[in-house]
């Protein structure tokens, strides 16, 4: 029964898609609901599409391992599911079973999520994390998880500037308007593309 569908994202397991994407656009989940994941009020699991509670004008969604959020035409973020690390940062640790805003956080081009972490692309080519950051994968120099978007060292819409974000498990990349490509966070399998096994609490640019 899903039908308008524009872009779809999954979760380690629900997944959501987006329908209709913009002023009018929503978004429909199905799948495990234990920590709300689903945004439906409940945490309930359905195994058919159900509309996410009270968001209109969705244009991408994303989806960690357990919770979601979307982007909106007018540019903010709104977030739901489980948030032990501050991962919807909304400023608490408290889950949410519907949407709730992502504090101070606006003129959003992208966003990207994984595992217990998110990052936002601004319009101005910064990059702002926030939620788990035990591996550094938030990259502002610190692991000490954020409750609220944080700037991502070094990728400040000036000094440089991202196009794309990526969020792994415990890493991120993000491709930069120069064609480089920079990552931070855990690094034991060499997934920062840096010729080390040392993770890195801020960007680091991926070795041709």
């Amino acid at each position: 029964g899903l039908t308008g569908a524009s872009s779809v994202s999954a979760g380690a397991a629900f997944s959501c898609a987006v329908l209709n994407a913009g002023a009018a656009g929503t978004v429909k989940c199905w799948g495990l609901n234990t920590n709300g994941q689903l945004g439906d009020s409940t945490v309930v699991q359905k195994t058919s599409p159900v509309a996410v509670s009270g968001l209109v004008g969705a244009v991408q969604v994303v989806t960690g391992t357990s919770h979601a959020c979307a982007r909106l035409s007018d540019g903010t973020v709104k977030c739901w599911g489980l948030n032990t690390n501050g991962q919807l940062g909304d400023n608490t640790t408290v889950q949410k079973t519907s949407p709730v805003l992502v504090s101070g956080l606006t003129s959003v081009a992208s966003i990207a999520a994984g595992g217990s972490t998110t990052c936002a692309v601004l319009t101005t080519g910064a990059v702002k994390c926030w939620g788990l950051n035990t591996n550094g994968q938030l990259g502002d120099n610190t692991t000490v998880q954020k409750l609220v978007p944080t700037a991502v060292s070094g990728i400040d819409g000036t000094a440089a500037k991202a196009t794309v974000i990526a969020v792994g498990a415990s890493h991120t990349c993000a491709l930069i308007t120069d064609g480089s490509v920079r990552c931070w966070g855990l690094n034991t399998s060499g997934q920062l593309g840096d010729n080390t096994l040392v993770q890195k609490l801020i960007p680091t640019t991926v070795k041709a």
